[in-house]
């Protein structure tokens, strides 16, 4: 979970519109939210992901639906208020279902910074704080197979790639392979690798999380800074990833 950025609500979404669909919501319980200038808003939003899973949503099994954040059912006069509608996929919808976000708080990415109320350890993710911890039971974003597992596949796939990648690097380092090519072959491959853990990528939090705690990802900086390769592409990418990044265990990110 990373923090969003807030859209300005869709210019079709008037205070007279607003409240023309809240009445009819309370008359007859349409679902008036299923609009398609509302729900492309959200999903530009959130570049196209869940805003607590960060799964890519309309993918098989992760169908995008419209949340409120403080349910509709128990507070029907937000049910189309923008600031009260989020990006959703389908599991974490029916975990959170009618849960009372005012008598029980939990995130809301929008508002909230996640990584001030959680932290990642062994691909699960741990409450800093009460709310944190809230958020982690009602969304259930623990669920092993639906998110943990993931999640792991994602840690397998990028250790194997820092493992070759570090290869590589200490080769160039060592003049054993310092061609253009090669050269060329380490920097695009670390920078690839540094974009999935960006924001507009799916589970970035999970990509920047990792490779900013990982030995193997500074060992290649250095070699890139010693070479004069780490430029300004590389320290933006890398500032992209702390926005992305939780913290592992109770400890901060590496500088």
């Amino acid at each position: 979970m990373i923090k969003l950025r807030p859209a300005s609500a869709p210019a079709e979404l008037t205070d007279e519109v607003v409240q023309a669909l809240t009445d009819e919501f309370k008359q007859t319980g349409k679902a008036v939210w299923q609009k398609e200038f509302i729900g492309k808003a959200l999903l530009d939003s959130s570049h196209n992901k869940c805003c607590f899973s960060e799964c890519k949503l309309n993918e098989e099994g992760k169908y995008d639906e419209v949340e409120h954040f403080h349910p509709k059912s128990l507070y029907p006069n937000e049910v189309v208020l923008w600031s009260n509608l989020l990006p959703i996929n389908k599991a974490c919808n029916t975990a959170k279902s009618d849960h009372d976000t005012k008598a029980e708080p939990i995130i809301n990415p929008y508002l909230d910074d996640p990584k001030e109320h959680l932290y990642l350890k062994d691909y699960r993710f741990i409450g800093k704080t009460e709310l944190g911890r809230k958020t982690i039971e009602v969304v259930n974003l623990n669920d092993w197979d639906m998110w943990v597992v993931p999640r792991f596949d994602i840690g397998k796939g990028l250790y194997e790639l820092l493992e070759a990648l570090c290869e590589l690097a200490n080769d160039y380092n060592a003049g054993l392979k310092n061609s253009s090519r090669s050269r060329n072959n380490l920097v695009s491959r670390l920078r690839g690798l540094m974009i999935e853990g960006t924001e507009k990528k799916v589970y970035s939090a999970t990509v920047a999380s990792l490779l900013l705690h990982e030995e193997m990802y500074f060992q290649i900086r250095g070699i890139l800074q010693r070479h004069s390769l780490w430029d300004d592409s590389f320290i933006s990418l890398e500032e992209q990833m702390q926005y992305c990044a939780l913290d592992n265990r109770s400890s901060q990110p590496k500088p």
